[in-house]
């Protein structure tokens, strides 16, 4: 769509319909512009000086332009007509002279088709024309993995193509496939056809620039002008048909601007030429006594211009924001910064400094909007109360601060939590002039507190080695020997280890003993409610280093020669396999809990040596042979699905051990990965041979891969270790899996 035309015309104004009521329009189209405004004056009705309504014509020319191509369109036949070849060309149609049926019926040709070149089909595009097509399961090998009778999965001929590795073509006959674009005919149709494609143009003639805020629509131009005339016409709109409704002047004047630029293969189909009666009102306004300000406001519903345009009332508003800013942040950043202070500042005196604050902020910029609108009497009045908010502001500003006499009031009347409100209010602890109070302040808070974990915060706020602290220590030692003791009297170990390790802190260096001793207490009752070997030993040790007694040190060593003698290796019995192994488990576990002891180098050695022994004896127990029980805890097996089978997964390497009449008879070992079961690679090598070894009962070697003959190696290799036969399957030099004893996977 064009735009509408920029050049003023040579219209003169009319004067109005009804002057009255457009004026009241216009002042009210004027008091909702000010309302947007950066800050609207009050009242902005009184700053206008006068109103001048008017009515302007304006004329708008709406043009329909159709643009048509000739083009070009195919579809099958029906049946396989004779080929006519093209009968018309698209350079002999006169666009606007010819009807669609006519074109096509004269342009209607049958020619070969071009796809299939007339013969109806074409080779396949999924097999090539071949018929079938390679295997998916087997990729033309014949061979894939799958699973057999017995639930075991190996390589065995592919049964989706029946071991052929080709399989028949599910997309053509034989190879052949119907032509889609003839639908196997052979033959094709062409004819030509007429496209439209429709713009509208609207072109506008105006009085002057004011009338650009209208909407120059079809729909909107009703809203805010008159319709005083319309002439429309087929095709294009002639300046004789014009000039039989309108003044012959105007008409030769502007007709010529009229004229709408067309492209080629375009022509006007339609055009529709109205004139339009638009009312305006000119509104000029000032404050105090600054030069008047000219507002146009256009059309019935009294459009205004932007208000970036306007100066006089937008500079006012600059002004007052300028001031309010800063005043909004001091009412409200003063305040702010009394909460962030402490809770202290959170009171009566804060609601009512937020309250004389935001008074003189009010006041101040009340004085400010009557400055810009030139209302000298009110800002004496504005004043007074800008003096009144303000004194009043510091006065509460000096009665909230926080003072050390106050403080010290509180905790000679026991008022302990306002005097630290008071003090950290006041400032740090670490402040010089603050010290002496705060040591009262948690000298008063220790002697009067029962709990130790808040007498121990008290004791380690206040200065070492001062009286103070020295009075606190020995509240704190006898607190804490109370409460332990009685603790242990009703045999609540953890109560009194809690209450001990909150005072140890402060009273392990003052009184070393009285620790001692109430360590000591707490370890014995420990001890007494032990029920294995390594607990008694381990606290009858804390205890023992705790307090030293003859006592506690006989027993010490009574029970390390019993956890020495449970930890020294002995050999194997004549015993059931199973009870040897669980016995080697409990060797296990006890020797694990105590190899890292630092306190005890001797009880430390003896465990180490115990797990070395225990693993040792472990894997001198051959899987193959043991029974069900054994197997399962020699490697932790569990039972598969089948009943007659263990399995033990690794991160790379699975087991599988078959059982018969309750003993495991065989094993076997594959790549845990479905994707890749190669054994004999760097990452699978370690844990396939460790797993192997706990098979046979002793270190071995993997295989080594099998040398070719004929000129093709071997895919599977047999061989014995003792009485156990191992068969080992390659693919190439990769190992893919391994059978031990008696197994069929």
């Amino acid at each position: 769509m064009s735009l509408p035309s920029q050049e003023p015309q040579a219209v003169d104004p009319m004067p109005p319909a009804d002057a009255e009521a457009l004026k009241n329009a216009a002042v009210q189209a004027f008091v909702e512009w000010t309302r947007r405004l950066p800050v609207p004056p009050p009242n902005s009705q009184e700053f206008i000086r006068s109103v001048e309504p008017k009515t302007r014509r304006a004329a708008r020319i709406y043009s329909t332009i159709t643009e048509r191509r000739v083009v070009w369109k195919e579809g099958p036949t029906h049946g396989s007509p004779v080929v006519t070849g093209l009968r018309r060309q698209a350079s002999s149609v006169d666009l606007w002279a010819e009807t669609p049926e006519s074109l096509r019926n004269s342009s209607l040709s049958v020619l070969a088709c071009s796809p299939c070149g007339g013969v109806g089909s074409s080779p396949c595009p999924k097999c090539k024309g071949r018929g079938n097509i390679q295997c998916w399961n087997c990729r033309g090998t014949r061979k894939a993995y799958g699973y057999a009778k017995d639930n075991s999965r190996r390589l065995m001929n592919c049964r989706q193509c029946d071991a052929s590795g080709r399989l028949t073509c599910s997309g053509c006959n034989s190879g052949s496939v119907s032509c889609a674009a003839c639908l196997g005919h052979g033959r094709e149709q062409r004819w030509l056809e007429f496209v439209d494609s429709v713009r509208s143009d609207v072109l506008v003639l105006s009085e002057d620039e004011h009338l650009r805020r209208l909407v120059w629509t079809t729909e909107g131009m009703e809203q805010d002008a008159k319709l005083v005339g319309e002439i429309s016409a087929n095709g294009v709109l002639t300046q004789e048909k014009v000039a039989q409704h309108l003044p012959e002047e105007w008409v030769q004047e502007h007709w010529g601007k009229t004229r709408v630029p067309l492209k080629v293969y375009e022509r006007i189909t339609r055009q529709t030429f109205q004139v339009f009666e638009v009312p305006a009102a000119r509104v000029s306004y000032g404050i105090a006594d600054a030069p008047s300000t000219t507002v146009q406001f256009e059309g019935r519903r009294m459009l205004a211009p932007p208000v970036a345009e306007d100066r006089q009332l937008t500079t006012r508003g600059r002004k007052v924001l300028a001031v309010r800013l800063p005043l909004i942040a001091v009412a409200l950043g003063i305040p702010l910064l009394y909460i962030l202070r402490g809770s202290f500042f959170w009171n009566g005196w804060l609601a009512a400094l937020l309250f004389s604050l935001g008074g003189f902020a009010v006041v101040t910029d009340r004085l400010v909007q009557d400055w810009t609108l030139g209302r000298r009497q009110k800002i004496r009045q504005w004043r007074r109360g800008m003096a009144v908010y303000a004194l009043s502001a510091i006065v509460v500003a000096l009665l909230a601060e926080p003072r050390l006499f106050e403080a010290r009031r509180y905790i000679s009347k026991g008022r302990l939590d306002d005097a630290q409100t008071e003090l950290q209010a006041l400032g740090e602890p670490e402040s010089p002039e603050l010290q002496a109070a705060w040591t009262d302040l948690h000298l008063a808070h220790a002697l009067r507190e029962q709990q130790v974990h808040e007498v121990a915060k008290d004791a380690l706020a206040m200065k070492p080695g001062s009286p103070e602290r020295a009075q606190v220590d020995q509240h704190l030692l006898s607190l804490t020997r109370q409460q332990v003791l009685a603790s242990l009297g009703r045999k609540d170990v953890t109560s009194a280890s809690a209450v001990l390790a909150s005072a140890h802190p402060v009273l392990a260096q003052g009184f070393p003993k009285d620790i001692g001793e109430l360590t000591a207490r707490l370890y014995e009752a420990e001890h007494a409610a032990c029920t294995t070997d390594p607990c008694r030993w381990k606290t009858l040790s804390v205890a023992l280093r705790a307090e030293p007694t003859p006592s506690r040190e006989q027993r010490l060593g009574q029970a390390r020669a019993t956890l020495v003698e449970q930890l020294t290796p002995r050999p194997r019995p004549k015993a059931a396999t199973l009870d040897w192994v669980l016995h080697l488990h409990k060797t296990t576990a006890l020797a694990s809990e105590l190899a890292d002891t630092p306190y005890d180098p001797q009880v430390s050695v003896h465990a180490k040596q115990a797990l070395t022994w225990a693993r040792e004896e472990r894997e001198r127990i051959p899987l193959i042979g043991a029974e069900r029980e054994v197997a399962i805890s020699l490697l932790q097996l569990t039972a598969s699905s089948h009943p007659n089978i263990l399995s033990k997964t690794t991160e790379s390497v699975a087991l599988s051990c078959e059982l018969r009449d309750g003993r495991c008879v065989g094993a076997y070992l594959a790549g845990a990965d479905k994707e890749s079961r190669v054994l004999n690679n760097l990452k699978r090598t370690p844990v396939t041979k460790e797993l192997l070894s706990r098979v046979l009962g002793h270190p071995v070697e993997l295989p080594a891969p099998p040398q070719p003959r004929g000129g093709k190696p071997p895919t599977q290799t047999t061989w014995k270790d003792g009485r156990v036969t191992l068969v080992a399957r390659w693919n190439g030099i990769y190992l893919m899996e391994l059978r031990v004893g008696e197994v069929k996977p």
